[in-house]
Protein backbone atom coordinates (compact mmCIF):
# COMPACT_ATOMS: atom_id res chain seq x y z
CA UNK A 1 0.00 0.00 0.00
CA UNK A 2 2.61 2.56 1.04
CA UNK A 3 5.56 2.87 3.36
CA UNK A 4 3.79 2.82 6.72
CA UNK A 5 6.71 4.46 8.49
CA UNK A 6 6.12 7.69 6.60
CA UNK A 7 2.74 8.15 8.24
CA UNK A 8 4.54 8.86 11.46
CA UNK A 9 7.52 10.85 10.24
CA UNK A 10 5.29 13.24 8.29
CA UNK A 11 3.55 14.66 11.36
CA UNK A 12 5.65 17.83 11.17
CA UNK A 13 5.45 18.65 7.46
CA UNK A 14 1.75 17.99 7.07
CA UNK A 15 0.62 21.22 8.69
CA UNK A 16 2.64 23.45 6.37
CA UNK A 17 2.90 22.05 2.87
CA UNK A 18 4.90 24.96 1.49
CA UNK A 19 7.18 27.21 3.54
CA UNK A 20 9.18 30.29 2.67
CA UNK A 21 12.65 29.87 1.25
CA UNK A 22 16.09 30.36 2.73
CA UNK A 23 19.36 31.19 0.98
CA UNK A 24 22.57 29.20 1.18
CA UNK A 25 26.02 29.74 -0.32
CA UNK A 26 27.46 26.83 -2.27
CA UNK A 27 31.14 26.07 -2.87
CA UNK A 28 31.64 28.45 -5.80
CA UNK A 29 30.06 31.36 -3.90
CA UNK A 30 26.97 31.49 -6.09
CA UNK A 31 23.74 32.02 -4.21
CA UNK A 32 21.48 28.96 -4.16
CA UNK A 33 17.81 29.17 -3.16
CA UNK A 34 16.37 26.38 -1.04
CA UNK A 35 12.65 25.61 -1.10
CA UNK A 36 11.32 23.50 1.79
CA UNK A 37 8.43 21.07 2.25
CA UNK A 38 6.68 21.26 -1.13
CA UNK A 39 4.04 18.62 -1.91
CA UNK A 40 4.41 17.05 -5.36
CA UNK A 41 3.02 14.24 -7.50
CA UNK A 42 5.65 12.00 -9.08
CA UNK A 43 5.21 11.12 -12.75
CA UNK A 44 7.40 9.49 -15.41
CA UNK A 45 9.53 6.45 -16.15
CA UNK A 46 13.14 5.44 -16.77
CA UNK A 47 12.89 6.03 -20.51
CA UNK A 48 11.28 9.47 -20.51
CA UNK A 49 12.60 10.64 -17.14
CA UNK A 50 10.73 11.76 -14.03
CA UNK A 51 8.99 15.00 -13.24
CA UNK A 52 7.55 16.33 -10.00
CA UNK A 53 4.26 18.21 -10.37
CA UNK A 54 3.62 20.70 -7.57
CA UNK A 55 0.13 21.25 -6.23
CA UNK A 56 0.06 24.64 -7.96
CA UNK A 57 1.05 23.12 -11.35
CA UNK A 58 4.70 24.13 -11.59
CA UNK A 59 6.87 21.27 -12.88
CA UNK A 60 10.17 20.33 -11.22
CA UNK A 61 12.85 18.32 -13.02
CA UNK A 62 15.39 16.87 -10.54
CA UNK A 63 18.96 16.30 -11.71
CA UNK A 64 19.88 13.98 -8.82
CA UNK A 65 16.91 11.61 -8.59
CA UNK A 66 19.29 8.65 -8.59
CA UNK A 67 20.41 9.70 -5.10
CA UNK A 68 16.83 9.33 -3.82
CA UNK A 69 15.86 6.42 -6.07
CA UNK A 70 12.86 5.35 -3.98
CA UNK A 71 11.03 8.43 -5.28
CA UNK A 72 10.58 6.60 -8.60
CA UNK A 73 8.33 4.09 -6.83
CA UNK A 74 5.95 6.44 -5.00
CA UNK A 75 3.04 8.61 -6.07
CA UNK A 76 3.08 11.55 -3.68
CA UNK A 77 5.91 13.11 -1.67
CA UNK A 78 7.06 16.24 0.11
CA UNK A 79 10.40 17.55 -1.18
CA UNK A 80 12.97 20.19 -0.35
CA UNK A 81 15.23 21.31 -3.15
CA UNK A 82 17.79 23.85 -4.35
CA UNK A 83 17.90 25.86 -7.55
CA UNK A 84 20.64 28.11 -8.86
CA UNK A 85 18.16 30.16 -10.91
CA UNK A 86 18.83 33.66 -9.60
CA UNK A 87 15.38 34.86 -10.67
CA UNK A 88 13.77 32.62 -8.03
CA UNK A 89 13.82 34.18 -4.58
CA UNK A 90 10.57 32.93 -3.03
CA UNK A 91 7.70 30.53 -3.56
CA UNK A 92 5.60 33.02 -5.52
CA UNK A 93 8.30 33.10 -8.23
CA UNK A 94 7.48 29.50 -9.20
CA UNK A 95 4.77 29.86 -11.83
CA UNK A 96 2.01 27.46 -12.83
CA UNK A 97 2.80 25.72 -16.12
CA UNK A 98 6.52 26.52 -15.97
CA UNK A 99 9.30 23.93 -15.68
CA UNK A 100 12.28 24.31 -13.33
CA UNK A 101 15.53 22.38 -12.99
CA UNK A 102 16.22 21.51 -9.36
CA UNK A 103 18.55 19.58 -7.07
CA UNK A 104 16.71 17.56 -4.43
CA UNK A 105 17.97 17.85 -0.85
CA UNK A 106 15.32 15.96 1.16
CA UNK A 107 12.15 13.98 0.54
CA UNK A 108 9.48 12.21 2.60
CA UNK A 109 6.66 10.11 1.18
CA UNK A 110 3.09 11.26 1.67
CA UNK A 111 0.90 8.30 2.72
CA UNK A 112 -1.17 7.60 -0.39
CA UNK A 113 -4.29 5.45 -0.80
CA UNK A 114 -5.93 4.41 -4.05
CA UNK A 115 -9.08 2.56 -2.91
CA UNK A 116 -12.48 4.08 -3.64
CA UNK A 117 -15.65 2.05 -3.13
CA UNK A 118 -19.12 2.58 -4.55
CA UNK A 119 -21.24 0.84 -1.93
CA UNK A 120 -23.94 0.18 -4.55
CA UNK A 121 -21.57 -1.72 -6.81
CA UNK A 122 -22.09 -5.43 -7.34
CA UNK A 123 -18.51 -6.04 -6.27
CA UNK A 124 -19.13 -4.50 -2.88
CA UNK A 125 -22.64 -5.83 -2.36
CA UNK A 126 -21.57 -9.43 -2.97
CA UNK A 127 -18.05 -9.51 -1.59
CA UNK A 128 -17.77 -6.49 0.71
CA UNK A 129 -19.26 -8.23 3.75
CA UNK A 130 -20.32 -4.74 4.87
CA UNK A 131 -16.75 -4.12 5.94
CA UNK A 132 -17.15 -0.34 5.94
CA UNK A 133 -19.98 -0.40 8.46
CA UNK A 134 -18.18 -3.02 10.56
CA UNK A 135 -14.67 -1.62 10.63
CA UNK A 136 -14.86 2.11 9.96
CA UNK A 137 -13.46 4.05 12.94
CA UNK A 138 -13.51 7.70 13.88
CA UNK A 139 -10.38 9.82 13.58
CA UNK A 140 -9.67 12.18 16.45
CA UNK A 141 -10.13 15.30 14.32
CA UNK A 142 -9.50 16.75 10.87
CA UNK A 143 -7.77 20.01 9.97
CA UNK A 144 -10.44 22.42 8.72
CA UNK A 145 -8.06 25.31 8.06
CA UNK A 146 -8.34 26.76 4.55
CA UNK A 147 -5.84 25.15 2.22
CA UNK A 148 -5.55 21.90 4.18
CA UNK A 149 -8.27 20.12 2.16
CA UNK A 150 -7.91 20.30 -1.61
CA UNK A 151 -7.84 18.25 -4.84
CA UNK A 152 -4.99 18.47 -7.34
CA UNK A 153 -3.16 16.24 -9.84
CA UNK A 154 -5.56 13.34 -9.33
CA UNK A 155 -5.47 13.27 -5.52
CA UNK A 156 -7.66 14.45 -2.68
CA UNK A 157 -5.50 15.81 0.15
CA UNK A 158 -6.60 16.03 3.77
CA UNK A 159 -4.96 16.22 7.21
CA UNK A 160 -6.56 13.97 9.87
CA UNK A 161 -5.33 13.41 13.41
CA UNK A 162 -5.68 9.77 14.44
CA UNK A 163 -4.54 6.98 16.76
CA UNK A 164 -2.20 4.31 15.42
CA UNK A 165 -0.18 1.28 16.46
CA UNK A 166 3.41 1.30 15.10
CA UNK A 167 3.11 -2.42 14.37
CA UNK A 168 -0.24 -2.34 12.52
CA UNK A 169 -1.13 -1.07 9.06
CA UNK A 170 -3.21 2.09 8.84
CA UNK A 171 -5.92 2.13 6.15
CA UNK A 172 -7.77 5.04 4.60
CA UNK A 173 -10.09 4.98 1.59
CA UNK A 174 -12.99 6.85 0.03
CA UNK A 175 -16.49 5.45 -0.28
CA UNK A 176 -19.76 6.79 -1.64
CA UNK A 177 -23.30 5.86 -2.59
CA UNK A 178 -23.34 5.79 -6.40
CA UNK A 179 -26.90 7.13 -6.60
CA UNK A 180 -27.20 9.53 -3.71
CA UNK A 181 -23.70 11.03 -3.55
CA UNK A 182 -22.94 11.74 -7.22
CA UNK A 183 -25.15 14.61 -8.40
CA UNK A 184 -24.23 15.25 -12.03
CA UNK A 185 -27.08 17.76 -12.49
CA UNK A 186 -26.07 19.80 -9.46
CA UNK A 187 -22.35 19.35 -10.25
CA UNK A 188 -21.59 17.93 -6.83
CA UNK A 189 -19.82 14.81 -5.56
CA UNK A 190 -19.81 13.68 -1.94
CA UNK A 191 -17.32 11.18 -0.53
CA UNK A 192 -16.87 9.65 2.90
CA UNK A 193 -13.53 8.95 4.58
CA UNK A 194 -12.94 5.40 5.81
CA UNK A 195 -10.33 4.85 8.53
CA UNK A 196 -9.08 1.67 10.21
CA UNK A 197 -5.89 1.53 12.28
CA UNK A 198 -6.20 -2.28 12.66
CA UNK A 199 -5.50 -1.95 16.37
CA UNK A 200 -8.10 -2.24 19.14
CA UNK A 201 -6.04 -0.29 21.68
CA UNK A 202 -3.88 2.12 19.70
CA UNK A 203 -2.47 4.89 21.89
CA UNK A 204 0.02 6.70 19.61
CA UNK A 205 -1.38 9.77 17.88
CA UNK A 206 -0.26 11.78 14.86
CA UNK A 207 -1.43 14.40 12.39
CA UNK A 208 -0.50 13.57 8.82
CA UNK A 209 -1.19 14.83 5.35
CA UNK A 210 -2.64 11.93 3.36
CA UNK A 211 -3.50 11.73 -0.35
CA UNK A 212 -6.40 9.69 -1.74
CA UNK A 213 -6.64 8.86 -5.45
CA UNK A 214 -9.70 10.38 -7.09
CA UNK A 215 -11.90 7.74 -8.81
CA UNK A 216 -11.89 7.57 -12.60
CA UNK A 217 -15.46 6.25 -12.62
CA UNK A 218 -16.80 9.41 -10.94
CA UNK A 219 -14.87 11.62 -13.35
CA UNK A 220 -16.37 9.66 -16.27
CA UNK A 221 -19.91 10.10 -14.98
CA UNK A 222 -19.58 13.88 -15.07
CA UNK A 223 -17.85 13.90 -18.46
CA UNK A 224 -20.61 11.70 -19.93
CA UNK A 225 -23.18 14.39 -19.09
CA UNK A 226 -21.40 16.83 -21.42
CA UNK A 227 -19.15 18.59 -18.93
CA UNK A 228 -15.54 19.28 -19.88
CA UNK A 229 -12.29 19.18 -17.93
CA UNK A 230 -12.56 22.93 -17.37
CA UNK A 231 -15.97 22.69 -15.69
CA UNK A 232 -15.97 22.94 -11.90
CA UNK A 233 -17.87 20.82 -9.40
CA UNK A 234 -18.24 20.88 -5.62
CA UNK A 235 -16.50 18.01 -3.85
CA UNK A 236 -17.51 17.33 -0.25
CA UNK A 237 -15.77 14.98 2.15
CA UNK A 238 -17.55 13.65 5.24
CA UNK A 239 -15.10 12.78 8.02
CA UNK A 240 -16.25 10.89 11.08
CA UNK A 241 -14.46 12.34 14.12
CA UNK A 242 -14.71 11.65 17.84
CA UNK A 243 -16.88 14.75 18.27
CA UNK A 244 -19.15 14.11 15.28
CA UNK A 245 -19.12 14.19 11.49
CA UNK A 246 -17.27 17.08 9.84
CA UNK A 247 -17.98 17.99 6.21
CA UNK A 248 -15.19 19.59 4.20
CA UNK A 249 -16.01 21.41 0.96
CA UNK A 250 -13.86 22.27 -2.06
CA UNK A 251 -14.64 23.52 -5.57
CA UNK A 252 -12.42 21.95 -8.20
CA UNK A 253 -12.11 21.58 -11.97
CA UNK A 254 -12.83 18.11 -13.32
CA UNK A 255 -9.31 17.98 -14.75
CA UNK A 256 -8.01 17.89 -11.17
CA UNK A 257 -9.39 14.34 -10.93
CA UNK A 258 -6.76 13.23 -13.46
CA UNK A 259 -3.08 12.40 -12.97
CA UNK A 260 -0.57 14.75 -14.63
Amino acid sequence: MNRLFNIFRLSVVCLSVVTLVSCLDNDDNRQSVTFNNMAVTVSGNELEGYRLYTDFDAVLVPSNLSQISWLKEVRRTVVSFDTSDESLTNVSDLESGHTYDIVLSEAAEIPTYISCVDTLSEDYQIFGQDSIALKNKAVQSVNQTEGQYYIQNGYMNVVPTFYFDPYSAVSFLLYYDGNRDIDTTGKKATFNLYFDNNAPNAWNTTSSLISLRMPDEVYSRFIQTGLTDDDTIDVCLNVRTQTGTVTLEYKTALEDFMLP
